[in-house]
């Protein structure tokens, strides 16, 4: 099942589905007053339209207004039981956690809908209002990932704001440690704790007195990591050990109500080890979290009543299972990329979950960095807001803003290119679809008429290596474009040490003919090789190319505009 909300440029290829829906309840007197309510609302873009699939057929159209449900429409080909209607109502209500569920209808329902109610749960006020109380056992699940792990304390901190409370944690080896910090309630000293961190705070080996934040430092201090880890059998953990006991308070540990499971690898028959947390004896559970966390052979195992243990990602990187296992009706998966085994789990069709992951690279897993690790919270507070508590739009940035602004922008984009060179988009259905299914390709994310403009900009602004850790206007990312096009960005002073894939994949943006970035280069020389000609090209590029052409364009668009102010 997958739940869309909709927007006007849908639908056309929607229409036909939604005429061969009909009105499930008494929200309008007819189908047809039903169908043309839901289609205005659409139109209009009021963000209140919603579009459920199973598989790839939408079957489900419905309004939610305020947490209010306005409108019901389900396709007359489809046969549902009240029992999965129901369901899949709650699954769309549980996904930003609201407390309840509210049906108002028009007129009177009749006696056998109110027994239908009234079997799922609901009240029933003056005969046409319905209302259900949600119920939450909430599981926050915390992959492993090292030095990622700090985009989960950003998690943390959006669900706090949020108000979302847990039931149970679920962590395997960084996600351990970080279940142990929740566990203690104390934000400002867990941030405090991932703002100050350096390796030598975790792991103890020789470094090289050349910097990690330029490429060849980076090697170096990987040489130097592993040689140290080959020739002792994986590097010490003693300052790991030591930052546990300095973090964790035996007198807060005793004192914790929710439930917490860690996960660890038994040697040498690599068997998963579960560990109920608030069950550990007292002289325990330190070791136990060092254990869950040391990922052998890179780091030394840890020996408990004469077993060594190893990271829990050996055998269930993200422990989804335990949590459903220990009754969680709704799991909030924290995956930070971590390396490991991430077991398939069937998920009960009354269980929700709600995957949290960011696109963004984290950096490295075995290298902390204080700087870097700031970033991460804030992108994983930001990236949770968005998901869960705010109507925030963007896919790699986050933006305050309204669809009704984006558009507007847009159509002032558009114009530009209409006044400039002749040329007008959305000639043709045809011409919008292929715009848009070749730029979600690039885009990783939904593409639709409405937001091909803010679209455009975070493609711009990633290709200009902007930070995303940060809340934007859509106004305030375009003026920093503007910055960007006249001074270099470096990456390593806007998110603190990258990790080695990221310095590849810098250089290789950089330097390679056949990037991103060079394309886009080489493509918008071409076109200003011949002031004269460039109408005719862009015409030509925009049929051929058009997702590094409309970049191009929008980089002009954007320049353009710092050169009137």
């Amino acid at each position: 099942m997958k739940i869309e909300q909709m927007v006007a440029s849908q639908w056309d290829d929607l229409s036909e589905q939604i005429s061969q829906s009909r009105l499930l309840l008494p929200f309008y007197s007819t189908h047809t007053l039903a169908r043309q309510v839901f289609s205005k609302k659409t139109r209009e873009n009021s963000e209140i339209s919603y579009v459920i699939y199973r598989g790839k057929k939408p079957y489900i159209f419905l309004t939610v207004e305020k947490g209010i449900v306005t409108n019901l429409l389900i396709r007359e080909s489809v046969k549902l039981s009240w029992s999965a209607i129901f369901l899949t109502i709650e699954h769309l209500f549980k996904q930003t956690f609201q407390p309840t569920i509210t049906f108002i209808f028009t007129q009177s329902l009749t006696i056998h809908l109110q027994e239908v109610f009234l079997r799922y749960g609901y009240a029933i006020h003056e005969d046409r209002i319905s209302i259900k109380e949600l119920s939450y056992n909430t599981a926050l699940v915390l992959g492993g990932g090292g030095a990622r792990g700090a985009y989960q304390i950003g998690v943390w901190q959006a669900l706090e704001e949020l108000g979302i409370s847990v039931d149970i944690i679920t962590g395997t080896s960084v996600g351990a440690l970080n279940g142990a910090l929740i566990l203690q309630d104390d934000f400002e000293a867990a941030k405090n704790m991932w703002e100050k961190i350096e390796t030598q705070k975790i792991l103890s080996f020789p470094t090289t007195t050349a910097s990690a934040d330029t490429l060849s430092g980076m090697v170096s201090q990987i040489g130097s990591f592993t040689i140290n880890a080959i020739q002792s059998k994986g590097v010490s953990t003693l300052p790991l050990r030591n930052l546990i006991k300095d973090t964790f308070s035996q007198e807060k540990m005793q004192q914790v109500t929710l439930d917490f499971y860690l996960v660890t690898t038994e040697l040498p028959n690599l068997q998963e080890k579960d560990i109920h947390f608030n069950t550990c004896q007292s002289e325990r559970w330190q070791s136990w979290l060092l254990a869950s966390a040391s990922f052998f052979p890179a780091m030394a195992a840890t020996q408990i009543d004469g077993k060594y243990y190893v990271d829990g990602g050996y055998r269930n990187n993200i422990p989804v299972d335990i949590a459903l296992q220990k009754g969680a009706t709704e799991c909030i998966v924290v995956d930070v990329k971590g390396p490991g085994i991430t077991k398939p789990i069937k998920i009960p069709t009354t269980a929700t979950v709600l995957n949290i992951q960011s696109s963004w690279s984290m950096g490295a897993v075995l290298l902390f960095d204080g700087a870097r690790s700031t970033q991460n919270i804030q992108l994983g507070y930001l990236e949770t807001m968005k998901a869960i508590g705010r109507n925030y739009l963007g896919h790699w940035y986050t933006f305050d803003e309204t669809l009704k602004n984006v558009e507007a922008f847009q159509r002032e984009f558009f114009a530009y290119i209409e006044y400039t060179y002749q040329i007008k988009l959305w000639n043709s259905t045809e011409q919008k679809n292929k715009i848009c299914k070749k730029l979600r390709k690039v885009y990783k994310d939904r593409v639709y008429t409405e937001n091909i403009g803010l679209v455009l900009v975070e493609l711009l602004a990633k290709n200009q290596e902007i930070s995303a850790s940060k809340l934007y206007k859509l106004q305030e990312l375009v003026e920093t474009l503007q910055q960007s096009g006249q001074m270099k960005v470096e990456l390593v002073d806007t998110i603190g040490m990258i990790s080695l894939q990221e310095w590849l994949k810098k250089y290789y943006e950089d330097y390679f003919l056949l990037s991103d970035k060079q394309q886009l280069s080489l493509m918008n020389n071409l076109l200003n090789a011949d002031e004269k000609e460039k109408p005719q090209r862009l015409a030509f590029l925009l049929d051929k190319l058009p997702t590094q052409t409309l970049q191009i364009l929008m980089k002009e668009f954007i320049l353009q505009g710092a050169d009137k102010e």
